[in-house]
């Protein structure tokens, strides 16, 4: 998707981020959709983080994975993401693990049971906690959604248990608020969207991680406190990247080839898409400062 000229009413198109990096003292990258496709970096990115990198400015990257930091760390090694380049990496799942641990949410954790769904059954993000993991909801005293094996579970499956969850009024720590991810061969439901079902019959849910405006204080925490208006914020969602850099008073471009993509690249508008993200702007209600279709240089 090549850069279109300036129209009036659209956030203006950027040939690469060179364009406005200079205007910025530190950046937060979202990783999915921006960085890699969960098989390998996009054509260019890992050219962006080198001249970011080189710049001595720094960079952390703000991911709504419901698994730790250092769990991203090791993922982002294996798919060739220079880690190097990277000041920090901060996810929802490590805030969420943090939080637990600290005793900072609105509703006890500690000392009780957890039913957890994860990506795989990955325990990691309650390892070394005071928690007991139990498998029924009956027995539960909160519900942690760190992730889900969606498309290859159903939802119905966890709807099920979400549905006993609900009737018995347990809360809800969703730590991947993500509705749609986004796979190497297309579009999928998020664990957020489960917590929107559970909201929907009547749960709490507390979101850790994008937009919330506290993930983006550690982000600033581990750039050094730079002053917020002087970070650039980029991302592939509008209601996630877009909406939390922007809560966090920070300046957003948004990546065009990521999850909206296809909406960008639909009929009738398949070869310009100014007039599909002037539409998802509408309906979103958050508009980028500037649009990059790729990241690139």
């Amino acid at each position: 998707m090549e850069a279109p000229a300036a129209v009036p009413g659209v956030p203006p198109w950027l040939n690469g981020l060179a364009d406005v990096a200079d205007r910025f003292d530190a950046f937060v990258l979202d990783q999915w959709g921006v960085l890699h496709d969960g098989g390998c970096p996009y054509p260019g990115a890992t050219d962006c983080l080198e001249r970011l990198s080189a710049s001595g400015k720094p960079i952390a990257v703000l991911s709504n994975s419901g698994k730790r930091a250092d769990a991203n760390r090791a993922r982002l090694v294996e798919i060739g993401v220079p880690i190097d380049r990277l000041t920090a990496i901060v996810t929802s799942g490590e805030a969420t693990f943090q939080a637990i641990a600290a005793d900072a949410l609105p509703f006890p954790v500690r000392g009780g049971r957890v039913l957890l769904f994860s990506r795989g059954g990955d325990l990691d993000i309650v390892a070394g906690l005071d928690v007991t993991l139990v498998n029924d909801p009956t027995e539960a005293d909160t519900v942690l959604l760190a992730g889900t094996d969606m498309p290859q579970r159903p939802a119905s499956d966890y709807l099920a248990l979400l549905s006993v969850a609900a009737d018995r009024g347990l809360p809800m720590i969703c730590a991947n608020p993500d509705i749609t991810g986004l796979a190497p061969d297309g579009l999928i439901a998020g664990p957020g969207s489960l917590a929107l079902r559970y909201e929907q019959m009547g749960g709490r849910v507390q979101r850790v991680g994008k937009p919330d405006p506290l993930i983006y204080e550690s982000c600033l925490d581990a750039l050094g406190r730079p002053p917020r208006h002087r970070v650039l914020a980029v991302g592939d969602s509008l209601t996630h990247d877009i909406a939390g850099g922007r809560g966090a008073g920070m300046a957003t471009v948004l990546i065009a080839g990521g999850i909206h993509g296809p909406a960008l690249r639909a009929p009738p508008d398949v070869d310009d898409p100014r007039p599909p993200l002037a539409r998802l702007i509408d309906e979103f209600g958050w508009r980028p400062d500037w649009v990059l279709p790729t990241l690139r240089w």
